[in-house]
């Protein structure tokens, strides 16, 4: 097949002559192969492969869980069958960064494959939710909405069986606050696969894996609107650890939230705005803080504005108003549709019933009320410092997206998008490792510097040594997580020292990486 045909259906070129699905498939399947014979491909493979043989263990499947016994895998629970297991999984991450570090564009000596991500993401289809119990509550709340019920109104505990049995014990009796596009979308994957629970839950993987190759589609288009690599954009923001850690292995609903904020970003990026603010209200459907995206489409409209007389403030709330006014209506529209209503605004408070102290504010406020408890103060003001600290963390929150709105927005509307996501995440009272993802996948497709790259990757293993530290307790084995938390900071810290400088994977070499960024950089618009 010609060339171009080929990288046309891969979405490379021009639009080509229709092709037959088999022919589609026959390509996809080229490419597939191309991108396995990559060794550093194959490497994360084999780790995401490693993380799927280790997540039989009680770290990820509800108590007595039927497939434990259906296999007989009970000697995955305890002694040594639990710490193997540990073991497995543990190794199968650093395996999956190791590839990460090493494929980055510009150190590694094969190209970046853009199916590689589907490679990472084929072994752990069929593999329990990984890293997060949330996917059980989603086939609940599915299950609920089967039974005729209104997750806004009632909590899993009202679907007895299977379905409550595998939810997080914290999330039993309180109502959904995901967007109702999330809920219906539950609804469906519960209605399809019948009365199987665990089915149910391990299925909606499946939106989340679609939630990822639409980013693997618009990231790098973006990217290239804005000048920016579409392989390092790709490199960072698709195939980062967390994408494959929390968005696949987790299955979050987050995953389709932000593939429609990074459509919307990439239609506003092309001048179709009205588009662009109803994949806003389509994203914020699916988790309400997309809403924020909406600060780049402004920012668009104001540079296709900036030619009028109007002043800045003009231009800003003429622009707010109108496609303000676009999405609400979509969501709107999407909330009536549904059926469900706008329950949700009442339990916007389930998730901070959660102490998350990746939450600086939450973290600040814990700290307080520790040195407060042991100074033997009376329990009414040790009871205080958080909730003050919290809501000072949301006000300081709200000042810089502010400011990010009117300054930086015009400007660099999509770099002020995906800050405002990751200063709504860092400002609020709880934090998950995948809220990161919120901005960070945006960030991925700007112009960044050394530092800001550096930042980026820095979270990211810290985050990725946090989940497995996390895991391994959850196994019960708490001297092994330590442990690969040591072993990770020794490793960076020799890194930094720049022990090899031709180490592809020392973090602080980035001089050559930013370089052939911008040999490859495809001139796009001012959209930044």
């Amino acid at each position: 097949m010609p060339k171009q045909q080929f990288a046309d259906v891969l979405g490379r070129g021009a639009v080509a002559t229709p092709i037959s699905p088999a022919a589609r498939l026959a390509l996809l399947t080229a490419e597939v192969k191309g991108a396995w014979a990559n060794p550093l491909a194959r490497r994360g493979t084999l780790g995401m492969a490693l993380v799927a043989a280790g997540s039989l263990t009680p770290a990820f499947l509800p108590k007595d869980a039927p497939l434990i016994v259906s296999l007989k895998l009970q000697w995955l629970s305890a002694g040594t069958g639990r710490f193997t297991a540990t073991l497995l999984l543990v190794a199968g991450m650093a395996l999956l960064v190791d590839a990460w570090l090493r494929l980055r564009p510009g150190v590694a000596s094969a190209p970046l494959h853009r199916l590689t991500w589907l490679l990472w993401s084929l072994p752990v289809l069929l593999a329990p939710p990984l890293f997060s119990r949330d996917a059980y509550s989603y086939a609940a709340q599915g299950q609920i909405i089967v039974q005729g019920m209104n997750p806004y109104e009632v909590g899993p505990v009202y679907v007895p069986g299977p379905f409550r049995d595998q939810v997080d014990p914290l999330w039993l009796f309180t109502p959904a606050p995901y967007g109702p596009l999330a809920l219906q979308l539950q609804h469906f994957v519960v209605a399809i696969t019948g009365d199987n629970a665990y089915v149910a839950a391990v299925a909606m993987r499946i939106p989340a894996l679609i939630a990822v190759g639409l980013m693997a589609w618009a990231v790098p288009r973006l990217a290239e609107r804005l000048g920016v690599s579409r392989d390092r954009a790709m490199w960072l923001g698709v195939l980062n650890p967390l994408v494959m850690m929390h968005l696949v292995g987790g299955s979050h609903g987050d995953a389709l939230m932000i593939a429609f904020v990074v459509v919307a970003l990439l239609l506003a990026s092309r001048g179709q705005l009205v588009l662009a603010s109803i994949s806003v209200a389509t994203a914020a459907s699916f988790k309400q803080t997309a809403v924020l995206a909406l600060i780049g489409v402004i920012g668009m409209a104001m540079q296709a504005d900036q030619n009028s007389p109007r002043s800045k403030l003009s231009s800003l709330l003429r622009a707010t108003a109108l496609y303000g006014l676009v999405s609400a209506a979509t969501f709107s529209l999407i909330t009536a549709v549904t059926g469900l209503g706008w329950g949700w605004i009442a339990n916007l408070s389930v998730p901070v019933s959660l102490r998350s102290l990746l939450s600086p504010s939450t973290l600040v406020g814990s700290m307080v009320e520790g040195l407060m408890r042991l100074s033997g103060l009376p329990a009414s003001l040790v009871a205080k410092p958080l909730p003050i600290a919290q809501s000072i963390g949301l006000v300081v929150g709200v000042a810089a997206i502010g400011w990010i709105t009117w300054r930086l927005a015009p400007r660099k509307p999509v770099l002020a998008a995906g800050l405002a996501l990751l200063v709504l995440c860092a400002a609020g009272p709880v934090v998950h490792p995948w809220y990161l993802l919120w901005g960070g996948v945006v960030l991925a497709a700007t112009q960044l510097g050394r530092r800001s790259t550096e930042a980026m990757i820095w979270v990211t293993l810290f985050l990725v040594t946090y989940g497995v530290v996390d895991a391994t307790f959850a196994n019960g084995t708490a001297a092994l997580g330590v442990t690969v938390a040591v072993w990770m900071l020794v490793r960076m810290l020799l890194q930094r020292r720049g022990s090899d400088p031709n180490d592809p994977t020392d973090l602080l070499d980035l001089n050559r990486d930013l370089r052939a960024s911008r040999r490859q950089t495809v001139s796009g618009s001012t959209v930044g």
